[in-house]
């Protein structure tokens, strides 16, 4: 009996040591991040217009062979343009960065329409601010969002849940458009 509760015992400790921890998951994300970016130069771009965007767009792919590795989506409006960067490794998704720079007002308010309009606030670029939202996935599952303040959202929360959702559905329309057009 108790040969059997030490096989067992050995048996959780090797099953449970094969589960990898979530400090390690994260830091094999930010390795292959930096991996990617060092290895740019070497990746195949291709480019395309981002036809979905009314206020269009660019999306870059960076391929290794046939394999995409990072995607960029630039997209730019009248009241703010937003650089998206998805990482990704052996096909799964790992990381996504969302720069999304916010002007204080619409960019066609100028000082001229302001005034025309009795206005005392136009657009001005120095009064624009960046918010920075940080996705990292794990087996193509979201595990951790940083905030623009660098405050993790919680997971299994209703907002975590629906922006699971919407990143991925962002993600497949990206790589779709890089794969038709």
């Amino acid at each position: 009996m108790h040969r059997i509760f030490l096989a067992f015992i050995f048996s959780l400790i090797c099953f449970s040591s094969c589960k990898k921890k979530p400090e390690d998951v994260m830091a094999n994300i930010k390795k292959k991040y930096h991996e990617i970016n060092e290895k740019q130069k070497d990746l195949k771009a291709k480019q395309v217009d981002d036809i979905t965007n009314a206020g269009g767009g660019s999306i870059t792919g960076y391929y290794k062979d046939e394999e995409v590795k990072k995607i960029v989506a630039e997209h730019f409006s009248d009241t703010c343009r937003t650089f998206t960067e998805c990482y990704f490794d052996e096909g799964m998704l790992i990381l996504i960065i969302e720069q999304n720079f916010i002007y204080n007002c619409r960019a066609s308010q100028t000082e001229e329409w302001a005034k025309a309009h009795n206005d005392t606030v136009w657009y001005d670029d120095k009064k624009t601010r960046l918010e920075v939202n940080k996705f990292y996935f794990n087996e193509n599952k979201l595990i951790k969002w940083l905030n623009p303040a660098g405050s993790e959202i919680k997971e299994k929360t209703p907002r975590f849940i629906d922006k699971e959702s919407e990143l991925w559905a962002q993600t497949i329309i990206l790589m779709k458009q890089l794969k038709e057009q």
